[in-house]
């Protein structure tokens, strides 16, 4: 009994979703005015009568009319958009008047005086002061006496690397002796 009524909710939610952008079309409507009804219909007007002035330019320049029928459509079309967009402004002007109405009138408030401008005050730079220490002795790095601190050598009759423990040059064949740390040539 559970599922089904789950299921009908289900539905029924389906359903209202589904239906709600033509319910908000019906209901959700403003009714237009007369006024905003009027000016629609004098913009029309006015869009027809352009359009036939387009249109019977186009006839002249095709050669479809006289200059005397050209000249009376013309001017019969021309009133007809200047009568409509006349009456377009008039009904704006009404509906801009009447809004201006409703709204509260706002008294501007007096001005504020202003001060005359100060020179800038300019803070002083600040400085550093340094405290002055005796130089300390530079301390001496201590390494650790180490047999593997030169791990690179070189020949010292050609200057050719040579492993830690070679005992001769690999490019000229001298003898190579470390005394020390050091590598000595020994002949």
């Amino acid at each position: 009994m559970v599922f089904i009524i789950a299921a009908a909710l289900i539905v029924a939610g389906v359903a209202l979703f589904v239906a709600a952008p033509l319910g908000i079309g019906l209901v959700g409507a403003r009714a237009k005015s007369a006024g905003e009804l009027q000016a629609e219909r004098h913009e029309h007007e006015r869009a027809l009568a352009v359009q036939g002035l387009r249109e019977l330019e186009f006839d002249r320049e095709m050669g479809k009319l006289s200059d005397a029928d050209y000249e009376s459509m013309h001017k019969a079309l021309e009133d007809r958009a200047l009568t409509a967009m006349a009456a377009v402004e008039n009904i704006r002007a009404q509906t801009d008047k009447a809004a201006n109405a409703k709204k509260p009138s706002v008294t501007p408030l007096a001005p504020v005086p202003r001060r005359p401008p100060q020179p800038r005050r300019i803070d002083p730079i600040p400085t550093l002061v340094v405290h002055a220490e005796p130089p300390r002795p530079p301390q001496p790095t201590q390494q650790p006496p180490s047999s593997q601190s030169h791990k690179i050598s070189f020949c010292p009759q050609c200057g050719t690397r040579a492993a830690i423990d070679s005992k001769f040059c690999a490019q000229c064949g001298i003898a190579i002796k470390q005394i020390g740390g050091a590598i000595a040539r020994t002949e």
